[in-house]
């Protein structure tokens, strides 16, 4: 007897192809027949007049964040997310412990152990291991601390990390020069891992900060993936054009390069990474210097050369540690109710958050967000964690995926079904190793998505983050159901996956 049976639904496989009817049988967390299946279930999902695909795969996510405190990963499941890869942005909770990285081991306890409503992966971030060894000091490392971070990183990948991830906006990453990063990548290479990065600049330098990616991977040989790839702020739209074609070019001579995108026009990140100068974050004193009359007004000064700071209605904050009044309000609105300038608001929500102020900017454009997603080697993602602390964050967090299909295939018919399908299943699971995942194919993992396309809705915005998306009507994790019309059931039948040696069998 079969567990499950999906019966009469339009599949999409992952593969990019046309979608063709059939029935799927699932047992023991598998999928074990395609076409007419006659066998009895114990479950049956009537699928008629319904989209069948892989589930999804974040391919960027901070998913490791709250994994302990929150491992339902509700949000994921919730739309459409059976698989997280996570430990982005140089940042990888899940390998380390009270701001040390801890015993790499543990990643291979993990597989063991752990259970979770989605399944998730994790690279090691560069700045954590850099904090590890160096804590937040603002120079280059010393030979033996160098070779302290090697080291980390080795046996971060031997046991179960993806790769590498690095955060170059963010402390202590940003205090990295090239020479340190060279080095990093091609032991990240040597061990078989993947180079993922959040790049130096994604706005004014973003072309210099590609090329300098870049030849991590040609110095290396590492397959590579760019974060979030983007081009923020007026100046820079189009820009998307210029790097894609980089990219091209180093996949023409042979190297592995892709990107992933969220479906959205706003960037989300610290109010600290956007308006403090990187050499007044180093050794945690961000707050110290901000109270600081002298350095004050360096920031300031800094601020005035480096963006339009007249009126700052392009940053929405959406946490404000201690202060829940100022979520969910624009900085130009923010000012007015503390009765001083814009800029002196941001500075100023820094500082009394403890440095734990988050925020939405609105800096792309649509045109280019559209350009990254055709590209063929660009995957989806949300870029974000789980379980959130305030009732205000990015809709990206609950929504990118159903997001991505309503605006940029049914809407824009800027993509095909089937195609934007494969970015956010087979795809992935080539890039990261995934086997047994990303394909509706016999013998695949039982992580499967049923909606109704017509109906697929995105409800979640910016002012309202928290609404659950329509037309999701199951959502299948390792065989067994773990959402229900955008509803979490409970389900942990998601595990910790570890690095594989081999590619995805197909």
């Amino acid at each position: 007897m079969l567990d499950l049976m999906i019966k009469g639904g339009s599949i999409i496989d992952g593969s990019g192809c046309a979608p063709y009817s059939a029935d799927i049988g699932i047992k023991g967390g598998r999928i074990c027949e395609i076409g007419r299946v006659f066998a009895n279930a114990r479950k049956t999902v009537d699928a008629r007049g319904l989209t069948v695909t892989p589930g999804f795969i974040d391919s960027h996510s901070h998913s490791d964040s709250a994994i302990f405190v929150s491992p339902e990963m509700r949000e994921k499941c919730e739309q459409g997310i059976t698989t997280s890869i996570a430990g982005m942005c140089g940042s990888s909770s899940l390998a380390s412990a009270g701001g040390k990285l801890a015993d790499p081991k543990n990643l291979s306890l993990l597989e063991k152990e752990g259970k979770f409503g989605s399944n998730i992966a994790t690279f090691v971030g560069h700045g954590t291991i850099r904090k590890a060894v160096m804590g937040l000091e603002n120079r280059e490392p010393t030979e033996y601390e160098l070779d302290k971070m090697k080291s980390l990183l080795s046996e971060s990948i031997k046991n179960g990390a993806l790769g590498m991830s690095t955060g170059l906006i963010y402390t202590p990453g940003s205090f990295a020069k090239t020479e340190e990063l060279m080095e990093l990548s091609k032991v990240c290479a040597a061990e078989g891992g993947l180079l993922s990065s959040h790049m130096r600049n994604e706005s004014d330098r973003l072309i210099e900060a590609t090329e300098e990616f870049l030849s991590f991977i040609k110095e290396s040989g590492a397959r590579g993936i760019i974060s979030h790839h983007k081009a923020a702020q007026r100046a820079n739209h189009g820009k998307v054009n210029t790097t894609l074609g980089m990219i091209d070019k180093m996949n023409a001579e042979g190297y592995e390069v892709f990107c992933d995108v969220y479906p959205y026009t706003a960037s989300s990140t610290s109010l600290s990474a956007r308006f403090v100068p990187k050499e007044y974050t180093a050794d945690g004193k961000t707050v110290e210097n901000l109270s600081n009359s002298e350095t004050l007004k360096k920031i300031i000064d800094y601020n005035k050369t480096t963006y339009d700071i007249d009126r700052i209605d392009w940053a929405l904050v959406t946490s404000c540690k201690g202060h829940p009044e100022y979520e969910g309000k624009y900085i130009s609105e923010i000012a007015k109710m503390m009765g001083t300038s814009d800029l002196d608001a941001a500075l100023e929500l820094i500082r009394i958050s403890g440095n734990s102020t988050g925020a939405c900017y609105f800096s792309m454009s649509e045109e280019d967000v559209t350009t990254v997603i055709k590209h063929p080697r660009a995957m989806i993602c949300t870029d974000s964690g789980v379980a959130p602390l305030s009732s205000s964050y990015h809709p990206r967090l609950r929504a990118s995926f159903p997001r991505a299909i309503r605006r940029f295939v049914r809407e824009l018919g800027a993509i095909s079904l089937p195609e934007m399908i494969r970015k956010m299943t087979s795809l992935p699971a080539y890039v990261y190793n995934l086997s047994g995942k990303g394909y509706i194919k016999v013998g695949y993992d039982a992580d499967i998505c049923v909606f109704d396309y017509e109906r697929l809705f995105d409800r979640a915005d910016y002012l309202a983050p928290d609404l659950h998306t329509e037309g999701l009507n199951y959502v299948i994790v390792g065989g067994e159901i773990a959402a229900r019309d955008a509803e979490y059931t409970g389900s942990l039948n998601g595990k910790f996956i570890p690095r594989r040696q081999s590619r995805n069998g197909s």
